[in-house]
């Protein structure tokens, strides 16, 4: 059992690293070359649709279906249990209250890039690894490791040229997020609304234009939203894994 535990950290590992190559090279790509920034996201976005070849590949190899890793529609009732999304709404209610960027070219580019984002990351982490994981760990050890694996990964942020408190911040948010997107994915057994939502959360990150204390006290405001309904589904965790 411990070497299956352990063969299945290393996959999933593996994975999380694989995809973690494809925006540290577009992000060197636009650094070098100067791009500007809708071409920016265009290309980020080709990389990010680019990375889903492995999981393609992984699936062939293995015989898994789509259906298997969560496209499939959710469970019924399950609706009811994850709060018919609604407090996922209102983590991100406060930034719509604020201007945002109206130029259509970058508003086209965003969702092409925030698109990618969410589709991609969902397939590895939702899909691919939580599966991986489920096989030899608790339900609740399943979740937080995937979500561990989901902030390391946003660390490749730190190629970004952010700040190091902006990186840590990022971080922390990606465990929460990844925290609730698990939750989700195994109460409803389905990945799809989790695509829509992360596809959702980075377009209105990316194109509203608050700033400064503002946008701190927007974060603050999510993050304790998003911690009281990662807390609520906990509770309401099956004890003993699904098949989905």
């Amino acid at each position: 059992m411990k070497k299956h535990a352990a063969k299945s950290l290393v996959s999933s590992m593996m994975l999380a690293v694989a995809l973690t190559v494809f925006p540290i090279i577009s992000g060197v790509i636009i650094a070098i070359n100067k791009i500007d920034t809708i071409q920016g996201y265009i290309i980020q976005g080709a990389f990010m649709m680019l990375s889903l070849l492995i999981p393609i590949v992984f699936m062939l190899i293995l015989h898994i279906t789509p259906r298997q890793i969560g496209f499939r529609r959710m469970e019924k009732g399950s609706g009811k249990i994850v709060l018919y999304f609604l407090p996922l709404v209102a983590s991100k209610a406060g930034f719509l209250f604020f201007s945002a960027n109206h130029d259509i070219h970058a508003v086209i580019a965003l969702v092409f890039f925030t698109f990618a984002i969410g589709l991609s990351e969902e397939i590895y982490f939702r899909g691919l690894i939580l599966k991986e994981l489920e096989t030899c760990f608790t339900v609740k050890k399943t979740v937080i490791l995937t979500s561990v694996f989901f902030a390391a990964v946003h660390f490749a942020q730190a190629f970004s040229g952010s700040s190091l408190p902006m990186v840590l911040l990022s971080i922390l948010n990606a465990f929460i997020f990844g925290i609730v997107a698990a939750e989700i994915a195994i109460t409803t057994k389905s990945i799809i609304v989790i695509i829509i939502w992360h596809t959702l959360f980075d377009f209105v990150n990316w194109i509203s234009l608050v700033q400064g204390t503002r946008e701190l006290v927007l974060i603050v405001i999510q993050s304790v939203i998003m911690i009281a309904y990662a807390v609520y589904l906990w509770t309401k965790l099956p004890i003993v894994r699904l098949s989905r």
